[in-house]
């Protein structure tokens, strides 16, 4: 079974459960790309720089708060549990 997410999801959850993480939006998204790719022979990019669901106010976006555009995914629900694991990884340094 396949899920469609996409990094702006991914990014959210580290900028409220990581608030020290300081690694820009465009690294992250790109590190997230990364391992689903290497992780996940049926991961795709199903859309690129689609508006984020919150809009692209400067009150809440930028490069180190949440994202103004990101990519969306489809890729095996299985994944998710290692993904959330990576993102816990990768925004710990």
């Amino acid at each position: 079974m396949s899920i469609n997410m996409g990094n702006d999801e991914f990014i959210l959850y580290i900028r409220k459960n990581f608030r020290n993480c300081q690694i820009s939006n465009d690294k992250l998204g790109k590190a997230i790309w990364h391992w689903l790719h290497e992780n996940d022979s049926s991961a795709e990019i199903i859309e690129r720089d689609q508006p984020c669901q919150w809009g692209n106010s400067e009150d809440i976006t930028s490069e180190f708060t949440l994202p103004k555009t990101a990519a969306q995914f489809r890729f095996s629900i299985e994944t998710l549990p290692r993904l959330y694991e990576f993102l816990g990884n990768i925004a710990n340094g």
